[in-house]
């Protein structure tokens, strides 16, 4: 059973809590209403949005609060340390934004979760040439001044709070439906965050198939390939990856 989040000083049952974990579930992302490219309305207790506004005290209440909203998002999917350094994250990405609009009129920021498709191409090819893609989920963090959310004041992060680095056209693109498409070109051009995922995403694939190896070699008899990878890590193709089960040595594998 979900039950809405309760911060004082914001709104929106799109970001609730499961009833007796206490941690945030998100709902899908929806389409919010647009008036032109590049521009989305925003409205004060959009059910779509977790909304934090000013209330009349200084910024340092309002950071505070801003910092609760996001750390209660982050807690869906990460221990509470992590989620308050995601949170930490995320406002430094939104910190430009922030500063800009302060001083606005209808100023406010709305969050919301939302998807994120990540493509990698070759270098100078088009997002049709997409030798490997995969989608994530991420957190739209929107700076709303004079009633309205922009592309360049919109921030979106991926769930440990670093910014995917979407560029004006690409955030443009998902600011009403909040769904992103991010085009890494391979190469040395890869930015040092898409070369840090390519990478997890790499290491996590030669793992599996450093299980599927062990577990064959297993069937046939051979127990050693499996007990190195479990204990020690090593891979029977060579490479070692960390001890999937460190320590494991009461385990009698026969």
């Amino acid at each position: 059973m979900l039950a809405p989040v309760d911060i004082a000083g914001t709104s929106s049952p799109a970001v609730a809590v499961a009833a007796g974990t206490g941690r945030a579930v998100a709902s899908p992302p929806a389409t919010a209403s647009t008036t032109g490219s590049g521009l989305r309305q925003a409205v004060p207790h959009d059910s779509q949005f977790l909304t934090v506004e000013p209330d009349g005290r200084d910024d340092i209440s309002f950071q505070d609060r801003l910092r609760h909203a996001l750390r209660t998002v982050f807690a869906a999917v990460q221990k509470p340390d992590e989620a308050a350094e995601a949170a930490e994250r995320a406002l430094q990405a939104a910190a430009e934004a922030l500063d800009g609009a302060s001083a606005s009129e209808g100023f406010l920021v709305q969050i919301r979760i939302v998807g994120v498709d990540v493509a990698f191409s070759d270098q100078g090819a088009g997002d049709e040439a997409a030798y490997a893609s995969y989608r994530r989920l991420g957190v739209e963090i929107g700076v709303a001044r004079d009633g309205a959310v922009r592309a360049e004041d919109t921030s979106v992060v991926g769930l440990d709070g670093r910014s995917f680095g979407l560029t004006a056209e690409q955030t443009r693109t998902g600011l009403s439906t909040g769904h992103y498409r991010l085009v890494e070109t391979g190469g040395g051009s890869l930015s040092t965050a898409a070369r840090e995922r390519l990478e997890a995403a790499q290491t996590g694939l030669a793992r599996v198939k450093a299980t599927q190896d062990a577990l064959k070699a297993f069937r046939s008899g051979d127990s050693d390939p499996l007990k190195k990878l479990l204990v020690d890590g090593e891979s029977p193709a060579g490479g070692k990856f960390g001890a999937v089960f460190p320590g494991i040595g009461a385990l009698a594998i026969n």
